[in-house]
Parts: C-alpha cells; structure tokens; sequence
C-alpha cells in the first residue's frame, strides 16, 4: 500500500516537472497561427508581435499549471482578449483612426504590415520585356494592391484567409483555432477570396495585358 502510494506521488511528481517543458513546446508549435491570427485582426506586424508574446506570457503566468489539455482553449482566450485590449486603446488613442480600429484594420501606412505579402512575390525579370527599374516599380504597386485589398477586407476574413491560404490550415483546423465553425469559416473564406478578386481583377488584367504586349 505504502509503495503503491509513494509511486502516484512519484509519478505526480514527474508530471510536474514535465509541464514546464510541454508548454514550452506547447507554445513553440502555437507561435506561428498565433500570429497570423493577430496580424489578420491588426493588420500591423510589429503590433501582431508584441501581442502574441503578452499572451504567451500571460498563459505562463496564469495557467502554466493546468492541464495540458485546456491551454489550446485557455491560450485562444488570452489572445482574442489582448487582441481586443489593442482594439480599445486604438480607439482611445487615434480618435480619427476610429473607424478603422473598429474593424481591426490599423495603420493603412505600415509598410511592415505589407512585407510578408510583398515577399511572397514573384520578382519580374528584365527578360520579361521591361527594365530592372521598370520590373521593380511594377513589383511595389502590385504589392501595393494586394496590400490594400487584404486591408480592405473584414478582419475575421482576413484572419481566415491568412491562416487558409498562407498557413495551410484545413477548414476544421482554423475553426479550431479561431473558435468558430465550420461553416464560418467556409463562409469568411470564400466571402475574403470574392472580395479579393473583385479588387484585383483590373490589377491582374493590366499584368496580362503587359506579359502579352
């Protein structure tokens, strides 16, 4: 009975010295949706960032001792909630920015908020019939566009495209992750890809009309 006891203890024991290490992996594998979550929500890079790492801490400090099972739930709610902590002090802050922080937007200036989508472009060629410096002014306003498409749409949108399209989530995993169904995710995906087609579709018709000219 005593050795039966002192093995549970043992094993108690165990678990805890375990858990600092599983949440730090916890964490590492929830870093990257985090963030596309945040950054499709803000729409500002830097902002996104520093949000993430105030809910991971918060997670640390509040929940480090739950069950490994909860913290998936207990970290979504941290981070919708600081989320919309940046929301308020955008309103409270830049009164004639009140609109845009309503829907999530941010700074419509930020060029760091458009790098990752101006990465993801093909560079043009000089061979493709046009001059380096040509090809280069051409690459900026096409990213430019695309930039202030993915602005323009609603940030739950926004934040489903981000996590479909550049994450790779399956349909079930980003209504996980955004804690939501299925079925809105359906909806905010396909509402996003309309509303981004729409907007580019006088952009992507000039770069044929270019590549055929």
């Amino acid at each position: 009975m005593c050795e039966h006891t002192l093995t549970v203890a043992d094993k108690l024991l165990q678990q805890e010295a375990d858990q600092p290490a599983a949440l730090e992996q916890f964490l590492s594998d929830a870093s990257e949706r985090a963030f596309h979550i945040a950054y499709g929500a803000l729409w500002n890079r830097e902002t996104a960032l520093d949000v993430v790492q105030e809910s991971m801490l918060k997670l640390v400090e509040y929940y480090s001792g739950k069950p490994p099972a909860q913290w998936p739930a207990l970290f979504r709610t941290v981070l919708n909630s600081k989320i919309n902590d940046e929301r308020r002090r955008r309103m409270l802050t830049r009164g004639k920015y009140r609109l845009l922080s309503l829907t999530g937007f941010g700074s419509p200036a930020d060029e760091a908020a458009g790098a990752q989508v101006e990465a993801d472009l093909p560079a043009r060629r000089a061979s493709d019939g046009i001059s380096a410096p040509e090809a280069e002014l051409q690459d900026r306003l096409l990213a430019e566009h695309i930039h202030n498409a993915m602005q323009a749409l609603p940030a739950r949108q926004r934040q489903v495209f981000l996590l479909r399209e550049r994450q790779g989530l399956s349909i079930r995993e980003t209504a996980t992750t955004l804690g939501c169904s299925e079925n809105a995710v359906k909806q905010h995906h396909f509402r996003a890809l309309r509303a981004l087609r729409e907007q580019l579709a006088e952009v992507w018709a000039d770069e044929r009309s270019d590549q055929t000219s």
